[in-house]
């Protein structure tokens, strides 16, 4: 096996590299841009709960358990029906039931 490397291949390599990053680095930027005006949307949206009365520590609260509890769904999602009930045994085995907050782990 040589050593030596093909300059002109490594050249056109490093080139195309280097281009294909700089695209990637602009679409962070319009990503990022959207990002911020969304945020910007959610919290005039909160803003308006809170002048309606809703208390926007529940608000939040409620939010993050919706998006909890999509993550749990989403666990079992693609395993087949069987499966998916051995797990609600498992669950149901060491006591973990749908109501039962006590014995389940905290979420992170």
């Amino acid at each position: 096996m040589s050593n030596q490397v093909d300059k002109e291949a490594l050249s056109e390599a490093v080139k195309k590299i280097l281009e294909v990053e700089t695209v990637i680095e602009s679409d962070k930027g319009s990503y990022m841009s959207k990002c911020a005006t969304n945020r910007e949307k959610i919290k005039e949206i909160k803003q308006d709960a809170r002048d309606s009365g809703v208390p926007t520590k529940e608000l939040n609260a409620v939010l993050k358990r919706k998006k909890l509890m999509d993550q749990v769904k989403a666990v079992v999602s693609n395993m087949d029906d069987d499966e998916a009930e051995l797990v609600d045994q498992m669950e149901l085995a060491l006591g973990w039931a749908d109501n039962d907050n006590e014995d389940q782990p905290e979420a992170a």
